[in-house]
């Protein structure tokens, strides 16, 4: 009798500090609601670039007018690279992924990046890595159409364009 409530105990400690971990873990991803974006940290620099100087102490004289730039045919501007704005969710399940890759768990590597695509379908990188893991297994065909669709998405990133390009290329069989 003694050794059935020793076991009883130890399922009941089993049980408290699994869902410990549960609430702590689902702590951790109730960051902002959707849509609402934390405001900058001023020690932190943003995406690796130093914090921007405020306005008034760019360099240049502040007398001399900015310079113009002819107007284009058709009321076209110059082209600008906006930094891309992917899903926070969508991009912590993208690093999860290629952990459960580098684990040798391909297709829990798989099923996240599946539920990556529910959250922010618009984002390069989920295809990109859901068509490395089709190459890995062979899927040239499911590859392409991934590293394709990838270049589609990724107007606004050039790191994932050259990425997908890559991926396209490893798909047609080229260097």
């Amino acid at each position: 009798m003694k050794r059935h409530d020793g076991r009883r105990q130890a399922d009941r400690h089993w049980l408290r500090a699994m869902s410990l971990s549960l609430a702590a873990v689902l702590a951790g991803c109730a960051g902002l609601p959707i849509g609402q974006v934390p405001a900058p940290d001023a020690e932190e620099p943003r995406h690796g670039r130093g914090p921007e100087a405020p306005i008034s102490e760019l360099p240049g004289d502040p007398q001399t007018p900015p310079e113009e730039f002819p107007a284009l045919p058709g009321g076209a501007g110059p082209d600008v690279e906006l930094e891309p704005d992917y899903h926070p969710a969508g991009q912590a399940l993208i690093d999860e992924a290629r952990r459960e890759r580098v684990l040798g768990r391909d297709a829990a590597a798989g099923a996240t990046l599946e539920r990556a695509l529910r959250i922010d379908s618009q984002n390069p990188w989920i295809w990109i890595e859901l068509g490395k893991l089709r190459l890995a297994a062979g899927e040239l065909a499911a590859t392409r159409s991934m590293a394709q669709k990838a270049l589609t998405l990724a107007d606004r990133d050039p790191a994932a364009r050259a990425e997908a390009g890559y991926l396209l290329r490893q798909a047609d069989g080229g260097s």
